[in-house]
């Protein structure tokens, strides 16, 4: 069963618990004068945090979870961890958030999103942080901030989490290396997030809390046990922490508490190393305890010593610029011998020329496909080239002629694009991009994986589960350009490229016809290990052939060599869903020789706007307020907006955002305020009130404001007192509202009677039509 929310281990008395330590008042900010120094004597210092990760909770016996190749989504391949993070210093390890968030590549300074707000390209917003360090100075405490990273709102939890907490590895022992962080690596995980707060404390787990020569800790060897003591409880979206001498647990089947297994991978020892705030965005009395691998047997994978494999990777393809260098990387092994003598996972090389790994793992010995790095073609600057003006917020479209390499800087910088024709993301601020007209010879061969036709193991079916997907490695950076698919039924299909751990990379809307057809796709794919290709779980329909086997094995893997292989499917070895001769281009990057011509697209940033005149609380009783903001001339929408007019009886008890929109003719802006409609009970008599709304009039609206639920019977009379209408509803807590017909009635006065059948109080309100 997958756990969807943070275990709580809070003991009892965690927020309560006092401590004395040499006849001194627990240490807290309302108690400077019980804060201990780490120096005897001392009474000015820092007092610093100090996270180590947790061996009690992650060791070769406890704390994981392993799965194979054929269990079901989402726990197929992977090796899921439990992970804490103790802090063992003398301060806490606390962060306060900011009114400053990154926004895609923005930085908005004293934003307040609304709770829904999403940025152009779909995220959330990254809220940046501060970490507080305190410092005693005698019988007081100060406190700095700095800066430590970001938060970001995970709606799969509900929680605000610090992002980029636990960097999670799986590894392989080579016994020639003493640091144990230079293991090989065999596969990444994703940057876990936390929500800080105290869990525990030491006490509540046992072996968690170490010091430098493995001693376990307990709460009584902390002078400033409990400092700060108040994280517990809530993912805050102001302050998170972890007090000292308590420690944050992430359970394994909580998201990001994992890291994937390779489809290839054969049984036999590994080693899940954890790294806690690996990109060092907090300070620490001590960095170098961040960390822990813990040995992992693994027994549900390929059996030892079958199908070797070793693959070397590329990030920027096969070609190398005169006088620079590339880094091959060697899949995770054992130990290496390169045929330039090198024996690490990775090396530099400077020079054209033909290169291969001899690697030793748990599948066996074997080596590598021979890669050849071809001297770079040279490139020149496109002979045309198009900018594009957008309004804050839109995509641009740009242009550059000939075999067109996109780059977000002039040198070096990330390839974005290969075309004509780039799109970019939704931009907020003018951005230059850098295009080079690369010749065709330095992208490499084209070539074909797979095999050619749907028929080709004599068998298969025509599937119509969206869920099946082909597992592929590329080795050096590819466009998938083409495939070829067998469709039963006329319709489009979305095709899907996605990362190793099922997150959509790119995606494209494809009409088919009955048939065998090569379809364009076009999909730039970085070099990198175990990509899905597939169908979209919302595509319009599947019936795509599939080829089975009654075999063990249908002929995985499928090899272009030096390029990538397809390795398997979601259904293991015995199936081949869906897509054949993939024909490939290989895409190495252009050399930063400074040929690279500057492409913008403007941004038009539309007038800063304005809401003005607008509380943000009301009582569901208050009048209407006239909205205004500058500049003048747009629309107010939003729950209870009428003409320019806030009505908080309209909008009813609850939480409402106010949105003004402007159009200057170039660029639509809006500006948003968030409104809070309480209940005043205090105007609520016998728990109820009634109120009409729109008189005169044939339609008026009949409010009923109540401190609980309860049924009510609404009873419509003339002036001489004959009932007209009569009817039962229910209301609930706050504001209700019912709209009245008496458009068939002739014109005069007539009354409402409401009777709170809960309590048996009654109340009337004139009408006039």
């Amino acid at each position: 069963m997958k756990i969807s929310f943070k275990i709580k281990l809070l003991p009892a008395l965690i927020a309560a618990f006092f401590y004395f330590t040499n006849g001194n008042a627990q240490c807290s900010t309302t108690n400077p004068a019980g804060c201990s120094c780490p120096v005897t004597g001392q009474v000015n210092c820092t007092l610093l945090p100090d996270i180590i990760a947790g061996k009690g909770t992650l060791n070769a016996a406890n704390g994981w979870s392993e799965f194979s190749q054929s269990d079901a989504t989402p726990d197929k391949g992977m090796l899921r961890i439990d992970v804490s993070t103790p802090n063992i210093g003398w301060g806490p390890m606390e962060c306060h958030s900011t009114d400053n968030y990154i926004c895609g590549g923005d930085t908005l300074y004293n934003f307040f999103p609304a709770p829904d707000f999403l940025c152009p390209d779909g995220s959330y917003p990254k809220r940046l942080i501060k970490q507080r360090i305190y410092e005693k100075a005698g019988n007081t405490l100060q406190f700095t901030d700095r800066d430590a990273g970001w938060m970001q709102y995970h709606p799969s939890h509900g929680h605000i989490h610090i992002e980029g907490w636990g960097l999670y590895t799986l590894r392989l022992k080579d016994a020639s290396i003493t640091d144990t962080l230079q293991w090989p690596v065999v596969n990444s995980g994703i940057k876990a997030s936390f929500c800080l707060y105290d869990l525990a404390d030491c006490n509540n787990f046992p072996g968690d809390c170490r010091d430098a020569s493995g001693t376990i800790l307990n709460n009584t060897d902390f002078p400033n046990f409990g400092f700060n003591g108040d994280y517990g409880g809530d993912c805050g979206q102001v302050k998170q922490g972890i007090s000292v001498g308590y420690l944050d647990y992430y359970h394994r089947f909580l998201d990001e508490s994992f890291v994937k297994i390779p489809y290839e991978a054969c049984n036999g020892t590994y080693y899940a190393m954890v790294q806690i705030d690996a990109d060092n965005h907090f300070i620490e009395i001590d960095k170098s305890n961040n960390w822990l691998a813990a040995e992992t047997v693994l027994t549900k994978q390929r059996t030892t010593n079958s199908r070797p494999y070793s693959y070397i990777f590329s990030k920027k393809g096969n070609s190398i610029c005169q006088g620079g260098t590339l880094q091959l990387e060697a899949s995770g092994a054992n130990s290496y011998l390169w045929n330039n003598g090198a024996t690490t996972q990775k090396i530099n090389i400077n020079a054209p020329g033909r290169y291969w790994v001899e690697a030793t793992t748990s599948c066996g010995a074997t080596t590598s496909d021979t890669l050849d790095v071809i001297a770079a073609s040279p490139n020149s600057v496109p002979a045309v080239t198009t900018d594009d003006n957008v309004c804050a917020g839109e995509r641009a479209d740009l242009y550059a002629s000939g075999n067109a390499y996109w780059y977000d800087a002039l040198v070096d910088g990330n390839l974005v694009f290969i075309g004509n024709n780039f799109q970019t993301g939704n931009l907020l601020n003018t951005t230059t991009f850098y295009v080079v007209d690369q010749a065709p010879a330095a992208s490499g061969a084209t070539g074909n994986l797979g095999p050619v036709s749907a028929s080709f193991s004599g068998d298969g079916n025509y599937l119509g589960s969206r869920g099946e997907y082909l597992i592929f490695n590329a080795f050096l950076p590819f466009k998938l350009k083409k495939v070829r698919v067998d469709a039963a039924s006329n319709g489009s299909r979305i095709i899907q490229l996605r990362d190793q751990y099922g997150h959509v990379l790119l995606e494209k809307t494809i009409a088919l016809v009955i048939g065998v057809q090569d379809i364009t796709l076009d999909f730039f794919i970085p070099s990198g290990l175990n990509y899905q290709l597939g169908l979209s779980p919302v595509s319009p329909i599947a019936t795509l052939h599939t080829s089975t086997t009654t075999n063990s094995n249908i002929g995985f893997p499928f090899d272009l060599k030096s390029v990538g292989n397809i390795v398997g499917s979601s259904s293991g070895d015995v199936s081949f869903p869906f897509f054949y001769n993939w024909e490939v281009e290989v895409t190495s990057e252009a050399c930063s020789n400074g040929n690279r011509k500057a492409v913008t697209a403007h941004v038009a940033a539309g007038p800063a706007i304005v809401i003005s005149g607008l509380q943000a609380v009301y009582s569901h009783n208050a009048p209407g307020v006239q909205l205004t903001a500058t500049p003048a001339g747009g629309v107010f929408s939003g729950n209870g907006v009428i003409n320019g007019y806030f009505y908080p009886k309209v909008a009813g008890v609850g939480t409402h955002t106010i949105t003004y929109t402007y159009n200057n003719g170039s660029c639509v802006v809006q500006d948003t305020k968030t409104v809070d409609v309480v209940l005043d009970e205090t105007l609520l008599k016998d728990d109820f009130a009634v109120q009409v709304w729109d008189q005169p009039g044939a339609h008026p609206l009949l409010w009923i404001v109540s401190r609980n639920n309860a049924p009510v019977e609404i009873s419509i009379f003339n002036s001489i007192g004959q009932l007209i209408n009569k009817m039962d509803k229910m209301v609930f807590t706050g504001t209700n509202s019912f709209p009245m017909d008496f458009s068939n009635l002739a014109k005069g006065l007539y009354f409402i009677k409401v009777r709170n059948a809960a309590n048996g109080k009654m109340k009337s309100i004139k009408v006039v039509i």
